[in-house]
C-alpha cells in the first residue's frame, strides 16, 4: 500500500491545550506521526512517498472547494495579526465564543471584530492553538490527501486499489468555517470533493471509525447526496452535541447520513465489529465509487482520553470488514 506523507505536517506544535479545565500539553503531538512513519517503514508492503508539490492550482484552491474564504483567511494570518494586538506569542487561544445567543448585529452591521475577539468566531473549544507553523502544517495536511486521492484515482482500475494518507492536524472536526478537535482543514472532505470534481467521480462514501463524531464532515456533506457519511463512535461523548442517529441528512442529502453512536462503557472488540457490520451494510446498499475511511485509532483500550475497549486482536478484523465493501478505499489519518 502506498503511503504519503510530508514533513511539513509536524510544524504544528502547540506546546499546550485546555481539557477537561485542566491545562495539559498537547496530546496530538507531532510524535504520534513520527511513530506510525517509523513502524510502516519496517513493514515491506508499505511504500512510504513524498506529498506531491505540484499541482494544477494552489493548494488553497482545493480548500475551497470546503472551506469558507474568510476562515481560510482567519487560518492562515490570524497568529501575526494575534501577537500584533498583545495576544500570547505563543498560541492564539479564544477567550470568548460566539455563542448562538450573542447579538450578531455588529458583526452583521459589517463591524470588523479585533484579532483577539476574532479566535472565538472561528473555534469551537481550546484544542486548537493556533501557532506561526500551523497554517503551514495544515496546507501540508491537505496536500498528502490530495497525493493519495489523486494516486487512488489513477489506480482504480486496479483490483481493491488502497492508498493511505498520513495525514496530521487531523480533520474531521473542521466544518466549514470551524476548527475544533485538534482539526483545522477537513482532510477527508477535501479529498472526496476533489474525486467529485476532478476525478470523474459521482459518489463517495466516508466511513468514519474514529472514536469521536466527525461533526466536521457531516456539517459539509449534510445536505449533498453524491456522499454518504457513515460514522461509528462513542455515544455522548466529544464533540457532545451532535452525531445522533437521528441527524439523517437534510434536503437533498436526507437519508445520506448515517450515525451509529456506541456507549463506551460497553464497547469490546465483538460490540465494535458487529455495529461496522451494520455500518457497511449501510454502505453496500449505495452506489458508490470510492470509499474514505476517517481512521482513528483512538478506540484502542489504553488511549489516554477515550473509553472503548478495543485490543490489538480487533484491527485487522476491523481492516476485513471494511475490505468487504470492495471499492477503491483511501485512508486518511485522524485521531
Amino acid at each position: 500500500m502506498k503511503v504519503y506523507h510530508d514533513s511539513e505536517c509536524l510544524l504544528h506544535n502547540p506546546s499546550h491545550e485546555i481539557l477537561s479545565g485542566r491545562l495539559v500539553p498537547y496530546l496530538e503531538s507531532p510524535t504520534r506521526v513520527e511513530r506510525i512513519k517509523d513502524a510502516l517503514q519496517k513493514i515491506p508492503s508499505f511504500e512510504l512517498l513524498l506529498a506531491e508539490q505540484d499541482w494544477p492550482h494552489a493548494i488553497e484552491e482545493y480548500i475551497r472547494m470546503v472551506h469558507a474564504d474568510d476562515y481560510i483567511n482567519h487560518v492562515k494570518s490570524i497568529y501575526d495579526e494575534w501577537v500584533a494586538s498583545g495576544g500570547d506569542k505563543n498560541a492564539v487561544f479564544p477567550e470568548t465564543f460566539l455563542h448562538r445567543r450573542f447579538s450578531t448585529s455588529r458583526i452583521e452591521g459589517g463591524a470588523h471584530p479585533s484579532p483577539i475577539a476574532r479566535a472565538g468566531i472561528y473555534c469551537f473549544d481550546l484544542s486548537c492553538p493556533i501557532t506561526s507553523d500551523t497554517y503551514g502544517a495544515a496546507v501540508a495536511s491537505v496536500r498528502v490527501a490530495l497525493s493519495a486521492a489523486q494516486s487512488l484515482a489513477d489506480n482504480h482500475s486496479e483490483s481493491r486499489p488502497a492508498v493511505f494518507a498520513l495525514t496530521r492536524p487531523p480533520g474531521h472536526h473542521a466544518q466549514d468555517a470551524l476548527c475544533g478537535g485538534y482539526c483545522f482543514f477537513n482532510n477527508a472532505a477535501i479529498a472526496a470533493k476533489y474525486l467529485l470534481e476532478y476525478c470523474g467521480c459521482s459518489a463517495i462514501a466516508i466511513l468514519d471509525v474514529d472514536y469521536h463524531h466527525g461533526n466536521g464532515t457531516q456539517q459539509i456533506f449534510y445536505e449533498d447526496p453524491r456522499v454518504l457519511y457513515v460514522s461509528l463512535h462513542a455515544d455522548g461523548d466529544y464533540p457532545y452535541f451532535t452525531g445522533s442517529a437521528d441527524e439523517r441528512g437534510a434536503g437533498e442529502g436526507l437519508g445520506f447520513n448515517h450515525n451509529f453512536p456506541i456507549p463506551p462503557p460497553s464497547c469490546t472488540d465483538t460490540v465494535y465489529c458487529d455495529t461496522l457490520q451494520h455500518a457497511v451494510e449501510v454502505i453496500k446498499r449505495h452506489t458508490v465509487e470510492y470509499l474514505i475511511v476517517s481512521l482513528g485509532v483512538d478506540t484502542y483500550q489504553d488511549d489516554p482520553i477515550c473509553e472503548f475497549l478495543l485490543t490489538g486482536r480487533c484491527y485487522p478484523r476491523i481492516g476485513e470488514i471494511i475490505a468487504s465493501i470492495g471499492k477503491p478505499t483511501l485512508f486518511v489519518m485522524e485521531g
